[in-house]
């Protein structure tokens, strides 16, 4: 989203801190006053917010399932309405609310910024938050008539660094009442493209209480990989391993059906014994198995135009699925019985019907 005529107003910091050993929440420290921002310091932070939700490629609308007082949209609708007063203690609330999303101890602890202003031609409200990591670097300042360098620690925003993550919820009415609808936009310098499930998931989904919307370009894009995943880890033989590869660009690149079920690729190849195993793989990567996705292969790039075939650490062959699939190329694995004596018993012999038009 191209963010226009964003002014920041108020702005409270927070500090969360990684668990300890053991399951407990470490409490934040919270801040109890506004922060005083200059103009330079409001303006360059206005810009690294403008900067990231500009980044198209790791910012997404998403969409928002948490939506009662005790949520975070719930606290944003109460502080975009709060006085200057009871601003910072009502953002504790954000505070309070990211430290339990923190489940984990690899997660690290950082700065939490809570803000609000307007934003758009027409001024809607906004409440945003920033959760920024701590580094450390190194400062030139004029000193005593001579320039020093100085280490400095703890410190976050900088414009080299891309270690926080960011959602603004926006109001869709200029006016704020209790029946507003709000988007939520959030940024993650995880987020690619065509993976989505990159972006932290403490985040988005146990602090902001939101999900991603349903996407075609997305959600086939993930099939794709997670049914690579079920193939490469879950099925033991080699020849059924490379059919359902086959199989899987056929499906995903070839049909053209203008939707797809993951049970209709299950039920047409796979074996009946690895139909439920499948199903249940889907559901615990949070594929959505009970209804149709829209095909759009347009975000895939590479993945689709060439299949790569390894036999062992030093050699790789590759073909186009439709070399593949029209009986150009075939790959076969020799039976044991059909090697002369002294030679390996498990082989592979690949069949092109061209001639070869280049070396290389």
């Amino acid at each position: 989203m191209l963010v226009e005529n964003l002014s920041i107003g108020r702005v409270v910091m927070h500090e969360v801190f990684q668990r300890k050993d053991g399951p407990n929440v470490v409490p934040p420290s919270y801040g109890k006053d506004l922060e005083i921002l200059d103009a330079k310091a409001l303006s360059h932070f206005g810009m690294r917010i403008t900067d990231a939700l500009s980044a198209q490629s790791k910012s997404i609308e998403m969409q928002i399932v948490k939506t009662n007082d005790a949520s975070v949209v719930g606290t944003a609708r109460r502080l975009v309405l709060a006085t200057d007063t009871d601003f910072p203690s009502i953002s504790n609330h954000m505070a309070d609310a990211l430290a339990d999303a923190q489940k984990s101890r690899g997660i690290p602890g950082g700065m939490l910024l809570v803000f609000d202003g307007k934003v758009g031609g027409d001024g809607k409200p906004f409440l945003g938050v920033i959760k920024a990591e701590m580094q450390s670097g190194f400062q030139r300042r004029l000193a005593a008539a001579k320039v020093v360098t100085e280490f400095l620690e703890n410190i976050f925003l900088t414009p080299a660094t891309r270690l926080y993550k960011l959602a603004l919820f926006i109001s869709e009415d200029a006016a704020v009442t209790a029946s507003t609808n709000w988007r939520c936009f959030v940024f993650d310098s995880n987020i690619t493209a065509a993976r989505r499930e990159n972006a932290a998931v403490y985040f988005y989904d146990g602090f902001l209480g939101c999900a991603f919307p349903e996407s075609g370009k997305y959600e086939t894009a993930k099939f794709f990989d997670l049914t690579k995943e079920f193939v490469r880890t879950l099925v033991n033989e080699r020849d059924l391993r490379r059919d359902l590869g086959d199989a899987l660009f056929a499906f995903v690149k070839v049909d053209q059906a203008p939707t797809f079920t993951s049970q209709q690729f299950g039920d047409t190849y796979l074996p009946p014994e690895l139909r439920d195993p499948f199903n249940k793989f889907l559901e615990a990567k949070k594929f959505p198995t009970n209804r149709a996705v829209v095909r759009d292969i347009s975000e895939m790039g590479g993945r689709l135009r060439r299949r790569k075939y390894k036999f062992g650490p030093d050699i790789e062959f590759s073909a186009s699925p439709d070399a593949i699939r029209n009986g150009t190329v075939t790959i076969e694995d020799v039976p044991a019985g059909d090697v002369s004596e002294g030679e390996a018993a498990s082989w592979t012999r690949i069949t092109v019907r061209r001639p070869v038009t280049e070396q290389l």
